[in-house]
């Protein structure tokens, strides 16, 4: 019995992976940098102008990461 390959989903899984890798790491490291960030400067007395973007940072990677983690559960539940 030979089993059939579908190349096309195949060939769109290599080049997939690695891009959610990349994004779903991507976001992780803002989230912990711009947390880590915003509490360093908050401690040694920044300006809140300062703290507040750091902080921007890690809102914005937290969303994204997110947004990866929910598109997966969606293409995983459909398929």
């Amino acid at each position: 019995m030979i089993g059939a390959v579908d190349t096309g989903a195949l060939l769109q899984l290599v080049w997939a992976a690695p891009l959610v890798v990349l994004v779903v790491t991507v976001a992780w490291a803002l989230v912990i940098r711009g947390t880590t960030l915003a509490l360093e400067a908050r401690r040694d007395g920044g300006s809140a102008v300062r703290v507040g973007l750091h902080a921007l940072v890690a809102v914005a990677g937290g969303a994204l990461f997110l947004a990866a983690l929910v598109f997966g559960l969606i293409v995983m539940t459909t398929k």
